[in-house]
């Protein structure tokens, strides 16, 4: 087994190597603080503002060349881009002696106005290019709808959005060389596959950061240190971290575990590897399962889902995460190795409390398992919080039955509701009621009327109980009208 101790990563044309407790560093401090990379802003340190974004790429794409995509450097530790390259606002002009020669997006942002105060320009300029990455080749133009779809994840306080729309809108791809073809050698391929192939193991007297290369190597370190931390993308933990709640002294990510990177489709389910991203998990499923595309196309902004991972989400157990109602009455199940072998459990299993796991202390979650959706089900996917886009959730709720096309008898009802409760929870109490009959709304309204007795929402700064309580009966009832208009 090849072992370093260092993190090697490129930051535009410069290899950089990061040793000690620098590699526990987030990304945005590094480049400002000891890159001098300034045009990388520090403002809301919680990956909300985007006036940190960079453009990160870790893996090649199909055509074997960088896949460059926006990301929040500012909840990113460093020890996440080991074998990876960073291009920040500094690396996207195309240097020329002392002069430069913009990108095609600098430039509509100069003829279009797009900036006033500056602050946040850069991380605008980031997240452009980022989606100039993705559209070209596709045979598709900017459109204004997905120039906002874009920036979802930037705020702009003084120049107004509309200027920065109109550049994005008029960019002319037809002039843009991409990142990916300006920073490719075959030299820095081969190296960014070498660094992946080799584990990194810093031990800093109470300090530790692992990198395994294999599951196996993975579930060993696991075994003989129960306090690592397993991290996947950081965008909740790093906010933490960043608010000074919490510390990481121990640290495991699994990202150079190339089989846990990939989504697999057999003949019963859909397997989501642990570093699977919301945002690979997202454009996979957008056919097969157009509610939950539709969720997580407004679950968080296109820096987080880039770095976020769904078994993240799943591990995190919050009672509001937006991906567990619709795991929860999928039937998925949670893949858990050791090194005492592999164990699998349904997912409302997993969650026995507030924040509390069917999870040993030496196990790790590898997957998540997802049966495929059947011809006869419908599935609905819900959530109310109090702006529609990138916030959190105040009551989720999903439902999935199996309707038979004759007879209209409703049979493997499932149902689930978040923000109710300590965990999201199913309601195995209506399900009976409504399995084996025929689909009335009659039930559902019914339903509605008994939930009262069989949930006990919580009121917070988000919703008050009264509030929940009233949403999820709404839920049932707007299942109930939305089906039937179907049938």
């Amino acid at each position: 087994m090849k072992t370093t101790n260092t993190i090697k990563a490129k930051i535009n044309d410069q290899l950089i190597e990061i040793s000690g407790e620098k590699a526990f560093m987030p990304l945005g401090s590094f480049l400002r603080n000891e890159e001098a990379l300034t045009g990388t802003k520090i403002v809301c340190a919680e990956g909300d503002c985007g006036a940190c974004t960079v453009l990160l790429a870790k893996d090649l794409g199909a055509d074997g060349k960088l896949n460059f995509l926006p990301v929040n450097s500012c909840i990113l530790p460093l020890y996440l881009i080991n074998g990876a390259h960073v291009v920040t606002v500094e690396g996207i002009a195309q240097s020329k002696g002392m002069q430069f020669d913009l990108h095609e997006v600098q430039k509509k942002m100069v003829d279009c106005n797009g900036a006033q105060c500056g602050y946040c320009t850069p991380g605008f300029i980031c997240s452009m290019v980022g989606a100039v990455e993705k559209i070209k080749g596709s045979d598709s133009n900017i459109t204004e709808k997905k120039a906002k779809n874009f920036l979802t994840g930037n705020l702009c306080r003084c120049t107004g959005y509309q200027p920065i729309i109109d550049a994005m809108t008029s960019i002319d791809l037809n002039e843009v060389t991409l990142l990916k073809d300006r920073y490719y050698s075959d030299e820095w391929v081969k190296e960014l596959k070498r660094l992946k192939s080799q584990s990194v193991v810093m031990n800093l007297g109470d300090r530790r950061l692992l990198l395994p290369n294999s599951l196996k190597e993975a579930c060993l370190l696991k075994d003989e240190d129960v306090m690592i931390r397993l991290i996947g993308g950081s965008t909740d933990v790093g906010v933490v971290v960043n608010k000074g709640k919490l510390q990481t002294p121990k640290a495991m990510s699994l990202y150079h575990i190339s089989e846990l990177s990939r989504i697999i489709r057999d003949e019963n389910y859909l397997i989501i590897g642990a570093n699977v991203t919301l945002s690979q998990f997202e454009s996979y499923i957008e056919k097969e399962y157009p509610e939950m595309a539709g969720i997580l196309h407004i679950f968080a902004s296109p820096q987080i889902k880039n770095q976020a991972t769904l078994i993240g989400n799943v591990v995190n157990a919050s009672p509001i995460a937006d991906t567990i109602p619709f795991l929860m009455v999928s039937d998925a199940i949670v893949s858990l190795q050791s090194v005492k072998g592999l164990r699998e459990i349904a997912l409302p299993q997993f969650y026995q409390g507030y924040k509390k796991l069917d999870l040993l202390p030496n196990e790790i979650v590898t997957n998540i398992k997802i049966p495929h959706l059947k011809s006869n089900e419908k599935t609905k996917l819900y959530k109310v919080s109090m702006r529609k886009d990138l916030d959190i959730s105040a009551v989720t709720f999903a439902a999935r039955i199996e309707l038979d096309d004759q007879t209209k008898k409703m049979t493997n009802v499932k149902l689930a509701l978040g923000g109710v409760a300590a965990t999201v929870l199913r309601l195995p109490v209506i399900e009976s009621l409504l399995e084996g009959k025929v689909f009335d709304s009659a039930l559902f309204d019914k339903a509605a009327l008994d939930l009262p007795s069989l949930i006990s929402p919580l009121s917070d700064l988000r919703a008050s109980k009264e509030y929940r309580l009233k949403v999820a009966q709404n839920f049932l009832k707007k299942f109930a009208l939305e089906i039937g208009g179907s049938l």
